[in-house]
């Protein structure tokens, strides 16, 4: 294939012509901008992801409707109101259900659950808590059952005075496959006369599941077998949700690496705890007294004490690189070991636990993570930032989707954003699909939501209804707002409304898994408690945070910082950028970053620098806080509180500062349990937010609306991008000096060829 590159090598070859320089300028001029052109409108759409599915063969490649058979109700037993009884287990997992209705002739829905790796799964089996409608009684109705598309179970519905039912299936064990399982429910109500006819009441039809049924998975749990691959298991484990017992230990000189390390995998670890934290960060010399069920061990092998040296497999080399060692600690409890010669690659060894892909390479018990290993990630994340966000259907669910039977039906299509996410400007949505022939075009569309707001319709035609596209852009009132999903609605009217065939020739639709969604993320600047993990979180990453401790940091400060980065970590991801500093190290010309500190005006001398910045400032003695224009304090009340403030950072521009302050430890205690809440977590609200002896709290706002910016000034731009500036600059300046080079050449060939004439 001849590419444009291959046409300007051959222009130059040609002597005596201008043409290539002119051509060559001309082609350095269109290159950013064709780039930039290609991946938002062209290949940004179609060529989103960066991991490809394997080619398949043109028979997979046909797009199917996933269609379950229905069950003639005169055919089909009567439910199964029996709880099923199995063997004894150690542990049980539910999956409970959204309340869902299902209407019409022909309805279905999916409950997904999932397997872990370290599940020896027993058994599993569905409740299903169910109403049904009036209809039912003199209508033939049933409901079949299927577990990853391969149905299992029918049974026949039958009305009983409105009141609720219960039916169980049990789910074959051969069907279930380690990871996320579909259980789909499809309801089917015959409402047909001899004549093949309908009444014109089928929505009135419905089946309703209760937000009480479950999905029950009966497991014992597996030997880890101390491989490396298992983690997070068995630190973290589905049958002890909260972290009890497990305990994140640094070196008792805290070195940064070692902090930054440790609060990486608080955060990913967190992501399991549910609805409380009880994960512990501490030093080494505190593991004696606290008991651990499991540690993770993170220590420069220079601070590591003899007793765990003795322990390990292997000890690290010279060349910085980390070595990950799973063993059992002096009481035979589960011991993962991090350290390094080197304190900086302790962070990409945290960054390999957390990669799954890396980590699920790990068979053994003994890991060494190379320095810099984890470089080739992060610059691959900042080159395809051009084509990011890009996803097709098939990226997101790995197969197009259905819809079948008449009248409304809805899918929802649920993002691969992180909950930090907000909509930008130029958000696109190219949706592929063809429908059946026997609908009433009339009244039959397509319409699409974000969320639950309407962004898009159209009308269905038999002309295209073997191939349709609805091509737009996000409309502006959805511009900077977050959805966890888009939701697709067909309605499909059957002509007249008389009469209908039965499930063989029933409506149908089907949105091709080629059919792509673009997705650019705003840079949400709000500093608020509510406005979720941004800025310090940003595309489920930690977005350029310096953690400022005190120069002797205590076990509380460091859980209180790790509780606080759980909470801005909720969908941690490797590879964000955690940098941890001393208050005495900390200058303020390497202050560009989201900044994140906590202790007392007497622990941690970097508080005395910003006190003046702060609402609510420390007294002269650093143990309690003065009042301001919106809260007076009592002496007594402002020796007891904590204060958590968000503000603008004095040190670089459009950057965030976050404080966590108190009089005491006892305060900062406080603080800390409060934040190992989920619920309470969500109570957080406005800029600052002021926390009681008994975490009653105080939400105040300070920051003015004019002050909160959608975006950098034009100044704060040129600061901020400093090296892009110069490179602009650099490239414009080539540009300007090629073209005069060309303009000379043309003026010496024109003079030149003037005195040959002559």
């Amino acid at each position: 294939m001849t590419t444009l590159m291959d046409i300007v090598k051959k222009k130059i070859k040609r002597p005596g012509k201008i043409s290539a320089a002119c051509l060559m300028l001309f082609v350095l001029m269109i290159t950013p901008l064709a780039a930039y052109g290609y991946s938002v409108n062209a290949g940004g759409l179609s060529n989103a992801r960066e991991k490809r599915q394997p080619e398949k063969t043109d028979s997979q490649k046909e797009d199917e409707i996933h269609l379950l058979p229905v069950a003639e109700p005169e055919s089909v037993p009567l439910p199964d109101q029996n709880e099923p009884v199995y063997e004894p287990v150690s542990h049980t997992q539910d999956n409970f259900f959204y309340r869902k209705t299902l209407k019409g002739i022909y309805s279905s829905t999916d409950l997904y659950f999932y397997v872990e790796d370290y599940w020896d799964t027993k058994y599993v089996y569905a409740k299903i808590q169910y109403n049904v409608s009036q209809l039912i009684e003199s209508t033939a109705s049933s409901v079949t059952f299927a577990i990853n598309d391969v149905p299992i179970q029918s049974y026949k519905l039958e009305y009983k005075d409105g009141n609720s039912q219960i039916l169980y299936v049990k789910i074959p064990m051969e069907q279930v496959r380690s990871g996320y399982n579909s259980f789909s429910i499809s309801a089917y109500a015959r409402l047909f006369d001899q004549q093949g006819c309908v009444d014109d009441y089928s929505d009135a039809n419905w089946l309703e599941i209760a937000d009480t049924s479950y999905i029950r998975c009966g497991y014992e749990s597996r030997d880890p077998e101390y491989m490396i691959s298992f983690y997070p298991y068995p630190f973290m484990s589905t049958y002890n949700p909260t972290g009890k017992g497990l305990f994140i230990a640094v070196s008792d000189e805290a070195a940064s690496g070692e902090v930054a390390a440790a609060m990486s995998l608080m955060a990913d670890l967190s992501k399991q705890t549910g609805k409380r934290n009880e994960i512990e960060l501490c030093r080494i010399s505190d593991l004696k007294s606290m008991n651990p069920s499991n540690t993770i061990l993170i220590s420069d092998y220079n601070n590591l004490p003899a007793e765990y040296k003795d322990k390990m497999t292997k000890a690290p080399d010279s060349s910085g690189n980390a070595i990950v060692n799973f063993i059992d600690d002096s009481n035979l409890k589960p011991l993962l070991l991090i350290t390094s010669n080197d304190d900086s690659s302790l962070k990409e060894a945290a960054d390999m636990l957390m990669d799954e892909s890396r980590r699920k390479q790990e068979t053994g018990n003994l890991a060494v993570v190379e320095k810099g290993s984890g470089e080739q990630a992060v610059n691959g994340a900042k080159q395809s930032d051009l084509t990011a966000w890009n996803y097709t259907l098939e990226d997101i669910m790995g197969s197009g989707l259905s819809f079948v039977g008449p009248f409304h039906q809805e899918k929802y299509i649920y993002l691969p954003v992180s909950r930090d996410f907000v909509l930008a400007q130029g958000g696109k949505v190219v949706l592929k699909f063809r429908y059946s022939e026997n609908l009433d075009f009339k009244r039959s569309l397509i319409t699409v939501f974000w969320g639950d707001v309407p962004c898009a319709s159209k009308r269905l035609s038999q002309e295209k209804a073997s191939g349709d596209e609805l091509n737009f852009e996000m409309p502006a009132d959805v511009v900077g707002t977050s959805a966890a999903s888009l939701k697709i609605a067909f309605d499909l009217e059957i002509p007249d409304l008389i009469c209908t065939p039965r499930q063989s020739d029933m409506p149908w639709a089907y949105v091709s898994r080629e059919s792509a969604i673009f997705l650019p993320p705003a840079a949400d600047m709000r500093l608020s408690f509510d406005s979720g993990a941004s800025p310090f979180s940003r595309n489920g990453k930690f977005n350029d945070v310096l953690l400022v401790l005190g120069d002797n940091p205590t076990s509380v400060e460091l859980n209180l910082l790790g509780q606080t980065m759980a909470m801005y970590g909720r969908e941690a991801k490797p590879y964000g950028t955690i940098l941890v500093k001393r208050a005495g190290e900390f200058n303020k010309d390497d202050g560009d970053y989201n900044i994140i500190t906590a202790g007392t005006l007497s622990g941690n001398a970097f508080l005395a620098q910003i006190n003046n910045n702060l609402a609510f400032q420390f007294s002269q003695d650093g143990n309690t806080f003065e009042s301001n224009d919106q809260l007076i304090l009592s002496r007594d009340y402002a020796a007891k509180i904590g204060v958590m403030q968000l503000l603008k950072s004095p040190y670089s521009l459009n950057r965030t500062l976050l404080v966590l302050a108190g009089g005491s430890q006892d305060t900062l205690k406080n603080l800390e349990d409060y934040l190992r809440d989920s619920s309470k977590r969500e109570e957080l609200k406005k800029d600052c937010v002021v926390i009681d002896a008994y975490q009653n709290i105080t939400t105040l706002k300070f920051i003015k609306a004019e002050e909160v910016k959608e975006g950098p000034t034009l100044a704060e731009k040129l600061v901020r991008n400093k090296k892009s500036l110069v490179f602009t600059v650099i490239a414009t300046s080539a540009m300007f000096l090629m073209l005069f080079a060309v303009i000379i050449i043309l003026l010496r060939i024109r003079v030149y060829r003037k005195k040959n004439e002559e």
